[in-house]
């Protein structure tokens, strides 16, 4: 049966402030994740490959896993290409094409620092180099939210931005804050991409939507545990390894099922 967990990043550096601890992973814990993905055997494939075998109705991928990162910060390029490289690792970076050059404006009223974009150079850097490059938008909006026609600029914008960058066709769209609806869905299917990701959390399977494919969230203070845990079960929320036996064991006690330690 195919079960593919898709892993969701945004920074690979050190947060700056409070807002950032979610979306910050340290190079250091992020060479940790790939190194746990290495040792317990499990492939690492691109989106292409994926969305193949949605497509393809291919039941034997399965233990796969694909890196995805979201907005296209310089970090991507400077602090995972080089890991992504050390273990001969693909990945899918998703770019709002109009901070490309600059700075992430568009997250400063969150709470974020101010942060350096992937540049043209880095791009075509991250491209040759067998990353898979996506649209993020144009300016990173909730799609769900917004107008039409807004909408539409913003899916086939971004696209025709990155392909004139690349000199290639950009297939892969990753849904700003997760927003969506019906007809953005539509709208992005229309504009030619072959799939897109979603913030829903839970493996890919063969009914998986290819234009809503789920992905797990990796949060700046995921400990190993709770990452070996997301690989396998591909959530967004994992409780620390503790309390989660702590809670197990609670819920035994409850139904008077008091199992073998070694089980919790």
């Amino acid at each position: 049966m195919m079960r593919v967990t898709v892993l969701m990043y945004h920074m690979i550096d050190t947060p700056v402030t409070p807002e950032e601890r979610r979306f910050c992973r340290s190079p250091e814990n992020f060479r940790n994740d790939m190194q746990i993905i290495h040792e317990a055997g499990y492939r690492v494939i691109s989106m292409k490959t994926l969305l193949e075998a949605i497509k393809n109705k291919d039941q034997h991928l399965s233990k796969a896993v694909v890196i995805t990162f979201d907005d296209g910060l310089a970090c991507n390029y400077e602090n995972a290409l080089p890991v992504l490289e050390e273990f001969g690792y693909t990945a899918s970076v998703f770019v709002v094409t109009s901070y490309i050059g600059g700075y992430n404006d568009f997250s400063r009223n969150y709470g974020f620092s101010r942060r350096r974009m992937l540049t043209v150079n880095q791009i075509k850097a991250l491209k040759k180099a067998g990353v898979d490059i996506g649209s993020h938008t144009v300016h990173h909006l909730a799609l769900g939210k917004t107008a039409t026609q807004v909408t539409i600029d913003e899916i086939l914008k971004s696209k025709c931005m990155l392909e004139d960058i690349l000199a290639c066709e950009v297939p892969h769209f990753a849904y700003p804050f997760g927003s969506w609806n019906p007809a953005v869905r539509e709208i992005v299917m229309n504009a030619n991409y072959t799939g897109a990701c979603s913030t829903m959390p839970w493996p890919n399977r063969l009914d998986t939507d290819p234009f809503l494919l789920r992905r797990s969230e990796i949060k700046g203070q995921d400990n190993s545990a709770q990452f070996r845990l997301k690989l396998r079960f591909a959530t967004n929320t994992m409780p620390p390894v503790a309390e989660a036996r702590q809670l197990a064991r609670g819920f035994l006690e409850k139904m008077k099922v008091i199992p073998p330690k070694r089980f919790y």
